[in-house]
């Protein structure tokens, strides 16, 4: 077993886990789609890209356990598109909810979902705040968009529109550095920049914006590109979590209690 699989739940047995597993063990969910990303780009790309961040990360931080990725997501808005694969948001929602109470059955809970698509931002949302309301002790943290976050991090990475769109600069760049053999940038399609209202939001099917499953420049994307977002969201996620277990995942208010308990305890 590699180095970079070694704290995946589904290759490790259950001796494994009775030494691994603890109540501050940090459990990380992927959550993906499975859906038309142009003719350059694989289905999976919406999880194939996080999953390898989420193994940098758990390399990096000692006591966590990256869950089996979840490939299906709300991909409702590209079923124009052939053999687009969807949950409804309900049933996503309803997954999400199982999956964590499953976690907190097995005292787990400092929880960190990586989100590779857009479609379960609502439903990760929805089940989260089921969760705290009915767990309120358990703390569920979420990186909801890492195409937007990289771009406000380097706003000189990419060429066009921050790298943002579905199957373009970033995302492209991101496959190119983890799985080259699964890009194929002949097929790449020029740049497709939908018009749209930069303060109103309208909930668009994505055949709406692109005839093509593409937005964005895939054209402009690298391998180098790909690595420097890989560093980027690596070290966001390692930053956050050991700021978190630095604070013993206090934040809030719990935080200023935990400060003046550490001040009257030094008094």
């Amino acid at each position: 077993m590699g180095e970079s699989s070694q704290n995946l739940l589904e290759v490790m047995n259950a001796a494994q886990i009775r030494t691994k597993v603890n109540e501050k063990t940090i459990a990380l969910l992927v959550f993906g789609a499975c859906e038309n990303h142009g003719d350059h780009m694989p289905f999976g790309s919406d999880f194939i890209f996080p999953l390898e961040i989420a193994k940098k990360v758990a390399n990096r931080i000692g006591n966590m356990v990256v869950l089996p990725v979840i490939p299906y997501g709300v991909s409702t808005h590209h079923k124009g598109f052939k053999m687009t694969v969807t949950l409804q948001p309900d049933t996503l929602v309803r997954v999400i909810f199982d999956i964590i109470k499953s976690l907190i059955d097995n005292s787990i809970k400092r929880i960190v979902i990586l989100n590779g698509h857009d479609g379960n931002i609502g439903p990760i949302e929805l089940a989260a705040r089921s969760i705290k309301d009915s767990y309120p002790e358990v703390i569920v943290t979420c990186l909801e968009s890492w195409w937007t976050l990289v771009g406000t991090i380097r706003p000189d990475l990419f060429d066009i529109w921050n790298g943002l769109g579905h199957g373009g600069e970033a995302e492209t760049s991101g496959m190119l550095a983890v799985h080259p053999e699964l890009v194929n940038m002949d097929l790449a399609s020029d740049d497709v920049i939908p018009t749209l209202p930069s303060n109103v939001r309208i909930y668009w099917n994505f055949d709406e914006l692109s005839k093509t499953g593409i937005s964005g420049s895939p054209r402009h994307a690298s391998i180098n590109k790909g690595n420097e977002l890989l560093k980027i969201l690596e070290n966001a996620l390692v930053s956050f979590i050991e700021e978190m277990e630095q604070n013993n995942w206090k934040y809030g208010t719990m935080m200023v209690d935990r400060i003046r308990k550490t001040d009257n305890s030094l008094s």
